[in-house]
């Protein structure tokens, strides 16, 4: 049996629905490129590397070269340890200068809050130690970040601009 009641349900209903088809869509090609759901990063906004002229790096046992561009507020007791959540601002670049990852993309600047124990192994290493405000250059090799994975960056030497904003316990 037809009623006005049952009429107004159905109505509302593919109202719904007609408006869930189109944010889906708007969605899907709002995106980026010709594909839906395609997002290609924007690294437009990332700044130059930091420079190593002139500083003498160290070289740990596992192979990670580090820079220290700053030490950070070496005042401050803290220091990164290996349990810490930590915020940070980051550049990753393979060898040749090619921006794979930044906390800079998409013309946001954003610090990556991170566990230090669940990174790459040289970019916990490279954390270990710094103080907040603290600047360092890590040049990773692939032993001590994607070797023996399917990430496209298995077989690259990594260089990652790193600066810790804040450790936050």
């Amino acid at each position: 049996m037809f009623t006005t009641h049952n009429f107004k349900s159905k109505t509302k209903l593919l109202k719904l629905r007609n408006s869930l088809i189109a944010l889906t869509l708007l969605f899907a090609f709002s995106c980026g490129g010709n594909t839906p759901f395609f997002f290609e990063d924007d690294y437009s906004s990332v700044p130059d590397a930091y420079s190593t002229t002139g500083i003498t790096p160290d070289t740990t046992q596992t192979g990670l070269i580090i820079y220290v561009i700053a030490e950070g507020d070496t005042s401050s007791p803290l220091d990164v340890g290996i349990r810490d959540v930590v915020k940070v601002f980051y550049t990753g670049r393979t060898i040749n200068g090619e921006v794979f990852d930044s906390s800079f993309k998409n013309d946001q600047t954003f610090s990556a809050q991170f566990t230090v124990a669940n990174l790459i192994d040289g970019f916990t290493e490279g954390l270990l130690e710094m103080k907040e405000g603290g600047k360092r250059v890590l040049v990773i090799p692939p032993s001590l970040a994607y070797e023996g994975t399917t990430n496209a960056l298995r077989n690259d030497t990594l260089v990652f601009d790193i600066e810790l904003e804040t450790i936050i316990f």
